[in-house]
């Protein structure tokens, strides 16, 4: 049961802009906005609260957008006057909301009370209906009628439809938003060329699962007022003292007495609540925003035995010919001893470029380099969501594989490219290549030999990339921890020659960015021996900085790795320091 709720968000999914965990979210939708502790929404139907408006008021988001867009439907403008029929918690709303556009507000309702709950609440005129209601009306508004009537009753009649017809002026309109029989006769709404409508939810983007489920947005400029925007205009008038919902609460029940509640609704209706009664949750152990901790096994097959390289010179095809590629890879594969044999996958510029420096051909495609009988390695610089999928085709084609990082997006495509590694028995080597920079090799002999367990410490001022790069598109990029931060787990790692047991991180980045986009970032890692290790991963400061410094202590030695030109080694006795002509990262 439920569509309308708040709460503090627990996680978040990997798409998810704009909201993290600790915020506090108003979520819309049958199914997913339950009557529960702990739902799981779709990102376009959950807005952030702001500090001002409470969460019991919060809770009421969804049912008040439901008003709104009946407003929208209605086309209501500043002075229009507009009658609103049906006084229960949906026509209060709407008459609160129509009070803020400037509208001139008649609540009508069979009951007393609620008509007092709207006069409280500060309408225009609020009257129980009856058999003169319409004609008191026409005088009201010097026989011309209200300009909308918007229906918000819950009836099995059409009374109140066969009433908004009467009052409502020539060319009105009719805009039926509560749970009332469609049925008029044709005289009423031809005499006055009425218009009627049936208002759909909470706006826009209700009931097309593209855009509830799979999170794609209509743009503002064709579509303004969406669900999810309908949502936020609720939430923004409460944060700025335009509507008032706190003192519609009738009440705010603990969830143990759920059942007390739902009687009071199904009571006769004099002893029903006007306003609202709100479900209340303990908010259980993550009150302070911290997200649930999650525990991932991943089953790596054996290598098998016997993989080795083809004799002789390898020939080797590059899929994703870009500036990487063409500065880096390509003239350490030349120094190498590989004959550049084809280059395919990029654009025209790109893949010429690379043709210059050395390949003999140019592919049509991708497929046409994975699959060339004359090329024994693939070598795969594409942007990062194909990594896996171009590994996994290589590996299938029989060629061996170095691809650039990070080599996965997630889970499911590690498992998928570790068992096609597994059944080919080919090599696959991923680019990372701090761990083989001279430097580090020295760091590493003098802090291992020592036996003793490291503490590890990483900076990286990686500098700002544009919130619309490519990098921190999830699908393209993967954002840039997995993207770009991956490098320096893995030299940590090599580093502690132990696995990671165990992970934690935060950060904070651009707000339109999602989570796992943010840029800069702290993450602390575990290793199997009782090694430790910090990544401080950030995007903001001065660009004047060297960009890469580690430091590494154990016993009675500590050794600074400066941007892989400057490297100090101290013990007990001696300090050594060296710096190199040219950056060598590996």
């Amino acid at each position: 049961m439920g569509y309308s709720s708040a709460g503090r968000v627990i996680e978040v999914g990997e798409h998810v802009m704009g909201i993290s965990p600790g915020d506090v979210v108003a979520c819309a939708g049958a199914g997913h906005a339950n009557h529960a502790e702990i739902v799981s929404v779709p990102a376009n139907l959950c807005v952030a609260v702001p500090d001002s408006v409470s969460s019991a008021a919060a809770a009421m988001t969804t049912i008040a957008a439901i008003g709104l867009h009946g407003i929208r439907v209605a086309d209501v403008r500043v002075g229009d006057r507009v009658a609103v029929i049906g006084c229960g918690l949906v026509g209060q709303l709407v008459c609160r909301l129509l009070m803020s556009t400037g509208a001139d507000v008649f609540a009508l309702d069979l009951d007393a009370a609620r008509c007092e709950a709207a006069r409280r609440a500060g309408v225009d005129q609020a009257m129980v209906v009856e058999k003169e209601t319409a004609s008191r009306i026409r005088a009201m508004t010097a026989g011309v009628g209200v300009d909308h009537a918007i229906i918000t009753a819950a009836s099995g009649s059409n009374a109140a439809l066969l009433l908004a017809a009467d009052i409502a002026r020539d060319k009105g309109s009719v805009v039926v938003v509560g749970d009332v029989p469609v049925e008029i006769p044709r005289a009423p709404m031809y005499r006055k060329e009425l218009s009627l409508t049936v208002s759909r939810s909470y706006g826009p983007g209700r009931y097309d699962s593209e855009y509830e489920e799979r999170g794609l947005d209509y743009p503002i400029g064709y579509v303004r007022w969406t669900e999810q925007r309908n949502m936020q205009a609720i939430l923004s008038l409460q944060a700025r003292g335009r509507l008032r919902l706190d003192d519609l609460i009738d009440e705010v029940v603990p969830v143990g007495r759920a059942e007390d509640a739902y009687a009071r609704l199904l009571a006769p209706p004099e002893q029903r609540p006007v306003g609202a009664i709100v479900l209340s949750y303990d908010e259980g152990p993550s009150t302070d925003g911290a997200p649930a901790s999650i525990s991932l096994e991943l089953e790596v097959p054996p290598a098998p035995p016997g993989r080795s390289l083809t004799s002789g010179v390898v020939r080797v095809g590059l899929v994703g010919p870009g500036g990487f590629a063409t500065q880096v890879l390509v003239p350490g594969l030349q120094a190498a001893g590989a004959r550049l044999q084809v280059v395919g996958g990029g654009s025209g510029p790109s893949a010429a470029a690379a043709q210059r420096l050395g390949f003999e051909r140019v592919a049509d495609s991708e497929r046409a380099v994975l699959e060339a009988d004359d090329v024994d390695a693939v070598v795969i610089a594409t942007r990062h969501g194909s990594h896996a999928r171009l590994t996994i085709d290589a590996l299938r084609a029989g060629k061996h594989v170095f691809c650039e990082k990070p080599l996965v997006l997630d889970q499911e495509e590690l498992q998928a490219v570790l068992e096609q590694a597994a059944e080919a028995e080919r090599v696959l080597a991923v680019g990372f290549n701090r761990r083989f920079a001279p430097m580090f090799g020295q760091i590493s002999d003098f802090v291992r030999s020592t036996g003793s367990r490291l503490t590890l410490v990483y900076r990286v001022s990686a500098g700002r990339v544009p919130a619309d790069a490519w990098v921190h598109d999830l699908s393209q990029g993967g954002g840039r921890a997995l993207g770009e931060a991956c490098h320096f787990v893995d030299t940590l790692a090599a580093l502690a020659a132990s696995p990671v047991t165990a992970v934690a991180a935060v950060g904070h980045g651009h707000p339109d960015l999602p989570l796992q986009a943010r840029d800069n970032l702290v993450v602390s890692l575990e290793f199997a021996d009782g090694s430790v290790g910090a990544i401080v991963y950030v995007a903001d400061g001065s660009g004047r900085l060297p960009k890469e410094r580690l430091e590494a202590f154990c016993g009675t030695r500590t050794a600074i790795l400066d941007d892989f030109v400057g490297l100090e080694l101290h013990d007990e006795h001696e300090t050594r320091r060296e710096q190199a002509s040219t950056q060598d990262k590996g």
